[in-house]
């Protein structure tokens, strides 16, 4: 199995574990005589069963992935400097502030970084991103756990 498919069937388990818990959670207890759709002991066993086999495939993705785990952590900080980026103003020149109760007047704003810096900074990060994601993807497409 390629990684690819591996996290495809990790999001399968991690849907089927929560399926399992919240069928726990609704059937355990229930008022004397209703009648139980799903049997709490045999999802206990799926659940477990389960669990056992997440915990199984996470650590082989984890295995297979320890050289390419630079690319993913600085994918996810890329990912996360653009958020940032993003929020930052960089409105300059003469513009309204509001203040207490409704109260507005102008104040002059200047910038270290102007809004085409930020926006040529961002288009940056999201090339790398990019970058970054097609060489996971090819790892991801290639590599055998």
């Amino acid at each position: 199995m390629i990684i690819k498919q591996a996290l495809k069937q990790k999001n399968k388990l991690t849907k089927q574990i929560n399926v399992l818990v919240g069928r726990l959670q609704k059937f355990n207890s229930m008022e004397e005589g209703s009648v139980r759709t799903y049997e709490p002991r045999e999802d206990m066993d799926k659940l477990t069963k389960s669990i056992a086999d997440l915990v199984d495939l996470k650590t082989r993705i984890h295995q297979a992935n320890a050289n390419v785990y630079d690319k993913i952590f600085q994918l996810s900080e890329y990912k996360g400097l653009v958020k940032y980026l993003r929020m930052i103003d960089c409105s300059e020149g003469k513009v309204s502030d509001s203040r207490r109760f409704g109260e507005t007047t102008s104040i002059v704003k200047t910038t270290v970084f102007n809004q085409v810096e930020m926006d040529n900074l961002i288009l940056y990060y999201e090339g790398e991103i990019e970058r970054i994601q097609d060489e996971l993807d090819t790892h991801n497409s290639t590599t055998h756990i």
